[in-house]
């Protein structure tokens, strides 16, 4: 079965390179086409493409390059000799002779000049369809004065953002690139300042190059940097919540001649202290439980990390290596108490105290290589990722009616990942075709003791090695697009427990993941068409068969029998003028999520475990509309619904939770005198289901006041969050045996100073992306 199933798989995949292969063979038409990139490989659009007679320089034909930066020339009747001239505003014209067929990639060269700050007054659409998703354009627009690249990310199309929490709707939490380089924690967004980044692009779509499990992507850019020489830029934040807080990060950049040193430090201090209120009702064989009760949590996080880069960049490739550290202590303590009934009888009052302490420490090194080799275009990426991650935890639990009970517990847990991926691209037909492999060796190691006798102890290891190959290939046919993928994966996972291996606990999974759009006019709206196969496997943490304790009545255990999670997206987008739309639909199979299940041996504690559910569809619809001919005043409408036909067995019936869930943002940037900049934000989510919970409504208000000086050499904003305190994390949840009423508080209005000093600002010219990162994920 196993051969049969690897047999299939690569005559799959053998069949879909032969026919991408096959399109180079079919084109007869007399062309000149290629790409034209900047120095640091973004797509130019826009650019003006000219066929000049040789002998006399008369303009033949001509076009503006396309989004991704292609053109296609019919040169039927074009005679030789020709020249082909390819210029843009900011680069040096580029001059190519006696042009045929594809010529590949065209690099411009930027002209060495330091531009003052420019913002464009004229209407030019800032939200442009893509084959994979949308991009926004920020450089020379109001959004560039936001403040941080988090703050951005919440005003992009169909994105939400709630605390530092990205989501893209209906999607989930998305993977997010830095010029290609995956971002690995998210203070990484709060450090980049908006006025750095040239266009962000939300990916809904993500092709066949990204792993089945990536559901969502964006991609920021930055804008390039110029001349060589020292670097300098600090960011401090100064911040109020219930106490005040200091973000501090400093880069230092050397560049000289295509040599490029990066260095960064940063800290960061956070605190939170939610305060939780739950009531509880399990519907158990022998009685109905009633939970009511309230808790507390105090924590402090603060984050060390720096980084140091190493960067050459010649014409031709680009090759690099990053160390990267974080250190991430913490404590967390607080009390809580539950009032429990028994078939509506009290029946018991408990309390609990307890403290945590956790050190975390990652490390992380990493390199690349891209380059070009006549048309091909070459990509590899290496990383080396340890994790280290201890915790431990004191509790003390007092009952009326029961002894009290003292325990501890420990828990070590270490990660380490080896990672690699290589893929090429080549220009075929009117397009490109890339083709790439991925593979991932990772070693987990999970102990959890306790000094208690009701503690039970595991000791875990995981080894596990994942191989991936896919293929993709886009081509375009005048004003129609069209994009293909396909990726195979093949994943070997072995479980040891106590140093023995279990069989019953190990798993191999092999996934054919299948991508697709198509992009074309319906007059004057771009539309774009396209299908995804995604798959989600279990995290390390849901398989585990080790019981851990939460109280004297809950326990919680992973499900070594997981399967995984698989869904299939169709989605229609639209773009007309200032308004975006997009339309999904979703078929989802084995979701799973934690189910409750009497404990055996007790008839009134229950057990905690990940289960699989039956497959359910559910569907999205937003639309963005960016309107830019209001002067000074720059707002942006965003509404939706997302609705799902998911079903629950609960307490002996079924349970329909199909009530849809609306979505509004309304924002608002005001330019005031003074060149200063006024943010004005309000978002609402209406009542509705969310998979197997009532989630309620809630709105929120943020401000924002943004001013630069000295051109933008330093900078300062003021910002205030939740205004009014209307943020809320109220829903209820169900499942087969319990139904759980819960209110979140937290400490959701902030105010904050963050000012920002550059000295002949400059980045790292990293244009690595990682290996491995769906399974640096899993961790």
């Amino acid at each position: 079965m196993l051969s049969n199933s690897r047999s299939l798989a690569r005559g799959l995949l053998v069949a879909v390179l032969k026919f991408l292969f096959s399109l180079s063979l079919s084109a007869q038409t007399p062309y000149v086409g290629g790409t034209v990139k900047d120095a640091t490989g973004v797509p130019v659009e826009f650019a003006t493409v000219t066929l000049l007679s040789g002998k006399d320089s008369t303009v033949i034909t001509g076009m503006v390059t396309k989004g991704d930066g292609s053109f296609s020339l019919d040169v039927t009747n074009a005679n030789q000799p020709t020249v082909l001239r390819i210029s843009f505003i900011g680069y040096k014209d580029c001059m190519v002779s006696n042009p045929a067929g594809d010529i590949g990639g065209i690099v411009l060269e930027s002209v060495d000049l330091q531009l003052n700050e420019v913002v464009v007054k004229a209407n030019r659409r800032m939200v442009k369809l893509r084959n994979d998703g949308v991009q926004v354009d920020i450089a020379g627009t109001y959004l560039s004065h936001i403040g941080s690249a988090l703050e951005l990310l919440g005003k992009m199309p169909f994105v939400s953002k709630s605390g530092a929490d990205i989501e893209v709707l209906g999607k989930g939490a998305p993977l997010i690139y830095i010029n290609n380089r995956q971002v690995r924690d998210q203070s990484e967004l709060t450090r980049l300042s908006s006025s750095e980044i040239k266009h962000i692009e939300v990916v809904t779509s993500p092709g066949a190059r990204y792993a089945s499990t990536v559901n969502a992507v964006i991609r920021i850019t930055t804008v390039a940097p110029t001349g060589d020489g020292f670097s300098f830029n600090d960011r401090t934040t100064i911040g109020f919540k219930h106490y005040a807080y200091l973000f501090e990060q400093t880069n230092f950049n050397y560049r000289r001649k295509g040599f490029d040193l990066a260095v960064m430090l940063n800290y960061e201090n956070y605190r939170e202290r939610p305060h939780t209120e739950h009531s509880t009702t399990q519907y158990l064989p022998t009685a109905t439980i009633e939970q009511r009760g309230t808790g507390w949590d105090f924590a402090k996080y603060p984050t060390y990390s720096g980084k140091i880069g190493l960067n050459y960049n010649h014409k031709a490739y680009y090759l690099g290596l990053f160390y990267d550290f974080r250190i991430k202590p913490s404590e967390v303590s607080g009390p809580s108490e539950v009032s429990r009934y028994v078939d509506g009888v009290f029946s018991e009052q408990l309390e609990n105290s307890f403290t945590s302490s956790r050190h975390g420490r990652q490390h992380l090194l990493s390199a690349y290589y891209t380059g070009a080799l006549g048309k091909w275009q070459l990509s590899v990426n290496l990383d080396a990722l340890w994790q280290l991650n201890d915790r431990h935890t004191d509790e003390h639990e007092q009952s009326s009616v029961n002894l009290e009970r003292n325990f501890a517990t420990v828990r070590d847990v270490y990660n380490r990942l080896l990672a690699g991926n290589v893929s090429v691209s080549y220009p075929v037909w009117k397009g490109e075709m890339r083709i790439g492999t991925e593979s991932s060796n990772i070693h987990r190691t999970d102990r959890y003791t306790g000094d208690a006798v009701y503690i039970a102890s595991s000791d875990n290891r995981i080894e596990e090695t994942t191989t991936a190959l896919f293929a993709e290939s886009s081509q375009t046919f005048g004003s129609l697009s069209a994009n293909i993928g396909l990726r195979w994966e093949y994943t070997d996972s072995k479980y040891y427990h106590a140093g023995t291996y279990s069989p019953g606990q190990s798993r191999t999974y092999h996934n054919l993941a299948p991508t697709a759009s198509l992009s074309f006019p319906v007059g004057k709206v771009k539309t774009r068409l396209a299908y995804t196969r995604k798959t989600s496997r279990p995290a390390f943490d849901q398989l585990g068969s080790a019981l851990k304790y939460i109280d004297r009545y809950t326990y919680e255990s992973g499900n070594p029998n997981l399967r995984p999670i698989y869904r299939d997206y169709l989605s229609l987008s639209t773009t007309w003028k200032d308004l975006s739309v997009e339309v999904s639909y979703i078929s989802t199979k084995n979701y799973f999520m934690w189910q409750t299940q009497p404990y055996p041996g007790n008839a009134e504690a229950t057990l905690l475990q990940m289960q699989n559910m039956p497959r359910f569809h559910s569907g999205s619809a937003f639309a963005n509309y960016s309107p830019t001919f209001f002067g000074c005043w720059h707002p942006v409408w965003m509404a939706g619904v997302m609705l799902q036909d998911f079903k629950q067995n609960h307490h002996g019936e079924q349970l329909r939770l199909d009530h849809p869930l609306g979505i509004f943002r309304f924002n608002n940037a005001v330019q005031l005198p003074w060149d200063m900049w006024l943010n004005i934000d309000f978002s609402a989510r209406t009542s509705g289901n969310g998979e197997n919970a009532h989630i309620r409504s809630y709105w929120t208000n943020d401000l924002g006041l943004y001013k630069s000086f000295a051109k933008d050499t330093w900078n300062i904003k003021l910002q205030v969050n939740d205004v009014f305190g209307t943020w809320r994390q109220q829903f209820i949840m169900f499942d087969a045996l319990t139904r759980m009423d819960v209110n979140k508080i937290r400490d959701t209005r902030d105010f904050s100073v963050t000012l920002r000093y550059n000295f002949n600002a400059a980045r790292s010219r990293y244009k690595g992306h990682g290996a491995g990162n769906a399974e640096k994920d899993r961790f």
